[in-house]
Formats: C-alpha cells, structure tokens, sequence
C-alpha cells in the first residue's frame, strides 16, 4: 500500500458517482480526501464518496470561490492537492508529488503542473488548450480562493515551483455534458456581468461569438485538432452568444436571471 503523504485533496462534486469511483481509489498516497458535494445534486454520488473513504460535506454550490474556501477550511494536513472529479494525475505527477513531499521541506509555497484537456474522447493539442500549467499543489496557510461564480482561482504567497507530470483533464466526455456545461457557463457569465453592470450589447452578441471562434480555430490553430477542435470552437462560440443573450434577457426582466423565481434561482 502507498504511504501516505501529509496531503489532503479538494474535491467538489454533484452528480459525478462514475468520475469519484475511477478517481478515489487512485489517491491512496494522500492521507486525507475532502469532498464537498452540492446537496442539489445525485445522492449516489454522496454515497460513492463516503464508501470510498472520503470525507463528506454537504453544501449547496453558489459560486466555487465560496465552495473552494469552504472546503480548504475542512482540510487537515499542511498540504492541499486541487482536483475536480474528472481530472486524473498520470503517474509521473503522482512520484512528482511524492518527491516534493517527502524530501526536505519545499521551499516553494505551491506547485504548477501541466494539464492537457480532453473533448469527446479527444485530446486536444490546439484551440488555445495548449501548454496550459495550473496551481494545484499548494501549503494550506499560503493560499486563498478568489470570489468567482466559475473558472475559480487560486492566490499564492510565496514562491511558485513546477511539477512533473500531467493532469489528464476528462471535462466534455458527452455530447449531454457539453451542452450542459455551454448553458452553466454561459449563465454564470451572464450574471457575473449583471452584478457589474455590464450591458450586452449589439456587438457583444454579433461579433463576440464570431471573433471566439476565429481566435481559437484560426490564431489557436485549432483546425489541426481537426473535427473535434472545429466542435470545441463552435461550443466555445455558442457559450459566448448564450451569455450576451441571457444578460440581454436580465436587463428586460426585472434583475434575475431568466426563469428564476422570488429567491433569484
């Protein structure tokens, strides 16, 4: 059995049974594995992750900055691993991590590591995914989630060092959770805009969606991912049009979301 590390990993899940039960049972070298799992979501997925020897807290998920600190506050080791549900450490990152943690004390604060995203099966090596590094493994009193509704954020203090290895990034698996993931995405933007301020206008849901296509098919070179890169860049698209046409919609209604009730929801 792997020893383990003084290391928690940071999950945050809702309806994700399949992805906790491939991704636990390879986090043995951790000593402790956090789950926040959104209480809207699939009870199994709650029940896969306590079976399976995690830690499980039940919190509703209003942005993931709030539900990231939220969860880095129920951590106990003096080392955090970041992950969502359907990424996967590849086995050089996994003796990278092992290097760093049971060496001498690093004098880094946190760690990047390659991730390679991965649409309908596909890697993807173009479309602006390229080279992409994350912070992902941090000390526990040197880090702090920024406020965001989506595409949260880790702050450092201190020094950022480098990792071997590769996060497999499993994110658009299904055509189903595609275009859910477009209207999230596209929603969460929409009214991260509105509490600005922010108006869309005419240009906004005319050319924005256009020129997001260009950038990442034509300067990003996503043509060279082939069919799979023309799809990406036209889902990437579509989210932009679907969040100007939802702000659009808010500045009508009565200053919330379209469909939502009393509450805002």
């Amino acid at each position: 059995m792997d020893a383990e590390l003084p290391l928690s990993v940071l999950l945050l899940a809702r309806d994700e049974t399949a992805d906790l039960e491939t991704l636990l049972p390879a986090l043995g070298f951790a000593r402790e594995v956090v789950v926040v799992w959104d209480e809207r979501g699939d009870p199994a997925t709650r029940a896969a992750a306590a079976r399976l020897g995690a830690r499980v807290f039940a919190r509703p998920l209003e942005d993931f900055g709030a539900q990231r600190r939220f969860a880095l506050a129920q951590c106990g080791e003096p080392w955090i691993l970041w992950l969502d549900a359907d990424e996967r450490l590849d086995p050089t990152a996994v003796a990278a991590i092992r290097r760093a943690l049971t060496g001498p004390d690093p004098v880094e604060s946190a760690f990047r590591i390659e991730r390679r995203g991965h649409f309908l099966g596909r890697p993807i090596r173009f479309c602006g995914w390229q080279g992409e590094r994350v912070t992902r493994l941090f000390r526990r009193g040197r880090a702090h989630f920024e406020d965001a509704r989506v595409h949260e954020r880790v702050r450092i203090e201190g020094r950022i060092g480098r990792l071997a290895g590769r996060i497999e990034h499993h994110s658009y698996a299904t055509e189903a959770e595609c275009e859910r993931k477009l209207q999230d995405y596209a929603r969460a933007g929409a009214v991260a805009a509105f509490a600005r301020g922010r108006r869309a206008r005419w240009w906004d849901r005319e050319l924005r969606p256009a020129l997001r296509f260009l950038r990442m098919y034509v300067f990003q070179v996503g043509f060279l991912d082939g069919a799979a890169g023309r799809r990406l860049c036209a889902l990437a698209a579509a989210q932009v049009r679907l969040k100007y046409a939802t702000l659009s919609e808010m500045w009508r209604g009565e200053g919330r979301p379209p469909g939502a009730g009393e509450d805002g929801r």
